[in-house]
């Protein structure tokens, strides 16, 4: 018993770790999740992207009001603005909800029109726009790509048309610009906005309950194993092989603390959706987190047999917590990396104690869902065993060394 308390106040005497590893970073999660929860009660239908923007036309050709009709029939076209820098500047700078406030400004300067069509004639590079951004870069950022395609369109029509006037072109740059690609949107519906909250703190919670039991048992296991204090220990009436159980007992008591902690964050702040999802699905994802806190615990013990210490216990915890977690899907959906990410993806065992979370929390739970499941934990348990195994043996032959 002195044994265990020892190990288990070994791990307490590093609050701080626990503190950030455990509670912060499960926190974090409790946000994110959140954050996921609120931007799917918002989308409730498609809208195209929209952007606020100035036309300053100081060219007063057909073509530039040909442009500026382009761009307001695309964007919301913000008037009333002085073209002075004072009045733009402050147009640039209010809020998006702010009245006159504006994205970007599009600058047409005298000679716009003469310049395309020659430029254009003569095979030679179109003239550009002068454009401001403002704070929202990537709505400024649409517009200007837009006012782009229309300079482009001009040119082709002018290049093509030699003889064509100047309001030919604008009118030709018109009926081009207005034709647009069919696109056919298709909006897929989520089952529940509750069930994909709770499945996006599980994933993320990995991070906290990987690197919290990596550090925190990596600790216990490698003080335990100082020299100094295992020749303390082989003086006394306990013999080595009870020490070894009292020393793994503490380090399972502290990842099943670990695990409690960074799941009950996420089950308290999302009772609601606890509540919808169901008790019983939820039941299985935190199986499937608690057999993902097995791998952890079987890396510090590894570790520890390399004899790895406090300072690589955190840059390995880190590591691998951030590396399982993006390679389970955590961070983006897989279907979105790269085959041969997704290939490596099935060699961790985030990958398949997310499918697990995911089955459990969103599909009808028929006995062939139960049956994936049941794999996904047996694949997920199989990765610490063997991690211990190899740990086990790394620590036998350094003794025997």
């Amino acid at each position: 018993m002195s044994t265990f308390k020892t190990a288990l106040r070994m791990a307490l005497a590093h609050p701080f770790y626990l503190l950030i590893y455990t509670v912060f970073i499960s926190l974090m999660g409790v946000f994110i999740a959140a954050s996921v929860s609120w931007n799917s009660s918002q989308l409730t239908e498609y809208k195209p992207y929209d952007a606020n923007v100035i036309v300053v036309d100081r060219d007063g050709s057909d073509l530039s009001r040909a442009l500026t009709k382009h761009l307001g029939s695309r964007f919301d076209l913000v008037t009333g603005v002085g073209d002075d820098t004072y009045d733009l500047a402050d147009a640039l700078s209010k809020s998006n909800s702010a009245k006159g406030s504006a994205d970007c400004v599009f600058f047409n300067p005298e000679g716009f029109e003469d310049d395309l069509v020659a430029a254009a004639r003569a095979g030679e590079s179109l003239p550009k726009l002068d454009v401001t951004y403002g704070a929202g870069t990537m709505a400024a950022a649409l517009s200007s790509a837009e006012a782009s395609r229309w300079i482009s369109l001009a040119g082709a029509a002018a290049a093509l048309e030699p003889a064509a006037s100047n309001g030919d072109v604008a009118k030709a740059a018109e009926h081009a610009a207005a034709k647009r690609a069919e696109v056919q949107i298709e909006q897929v519906k989520v089952d529940s906005t509750a069930a994909a909250t709770l499945e996006s703190y599980f994933n993320f919670g990995a991070y906290a309950i990987i690197s919290s039991v990596i550090v925190s048992v990596g600790l216990v296991f490698s003080g335990m194993n100082e020299p100094e204090r295992v020749r303390r220990m082989e003086a006394g009436p306990v013999s080595e092989r009870q020490r070894s159980l009292a020393v793994f007992a503490a380090a399972a008591v502290l990842t099943v603390c670990i695990w409690f902690v960074s799941s009950m964050m996420g089950v308290v702040g999302f009772a609601g959706a606890v509540a919808e999802v169901g008790v019983g699905r939820v039941c299985l994802a935190l199986a499937a987190t608690f057999a993902l806190a097995c791998t952890p615990l079987a890396v510090g013990f590894a570790l520890s047999s390399l004899g790895a210490r406090e300072e690589l216990l955190n840059g390995v915890g880190n590591l691998l917590g951030m590396l399982m977690t993006f390679l389970g899907g955590a961070w983006m959906p897989l279907s979105l990396m790269g085959s041969a990410v997704q290939t490596v993806a099935h060699f961790v065992p985030t990958y398949w104690v997310n499918d697990a979370i995911g089955k459990a929390l969103a599909a009808d739970l028929t006995s062939t869902v139960l049956g994936d499941i049941a794999c996904d934990l047996g694949v997920t348990v199989l990765f610490a065993v063997a991690i211990a195994a190899a740990g086990l043996a790394l620590s036998r032959t350094k003794s025997r060394a």
